[in-house]
């Protein structure tokens, strides 16, 4: 193992101490027209990863007018175990539910993929993710 090899290893052991909360990954099943009653049901969901995190306000919140509705739109940082699940298995617009937290208030929140960060020299992999109340 080169030098910075062990460096990496020692941020990445110290980075996941500090994932004090867990989350749950998923991607909604895919939709299905119901031909009797031309509804459109979605199938089970995949869940694609579920362990420790790190969950952290990433910018200021921003207010969103969607038609006559004010919404508050804040982004956060997810951070991940570096070597957590392969990089083609997360796609924007999947879930990130919380699962568990210090602060309780953030247990069953949902937020959207946004962005998947890549680095070779990470200590995490970090993951933008949105909320909108």
């Amino acid at each position: 193992m080169s030098g910075l090899d062990e460096v990496l290893a020692a941020g990445r052991r110290a980075h996941e101490q500090l994932m004090v909360d867990a989350c749950t990954i998923s991607r909604a099943g895919a939709q299905m027209l119901d031909r009797s009653t031309s509804a459109l049901t979605t199938g089970a969901a995949t869940t694609l990863y579920s362990g420790p995190c790190r969950l952290k306000p990433q910018r200021v919140p921003r207010n969103e007018e969607a038609g006559e509705r004010l919404a508050v739109v804040a982004r956060y940082e997810v951070a991940l175990p570096f070597g957590s699940l392969a990089t083609d298995d997360l796609r924007v617009g999947d879930t990130v539910t919380i699962t568990a937290s210090g602060d309780t208030r953030l247990v069953g929140q949902h937020f959207a993929v946004l962005t998947v960060d890549f680095g070779s020299t990470a200590t995490a992999w970090r993951i933008t993710v949105e909320s909108a109340t």
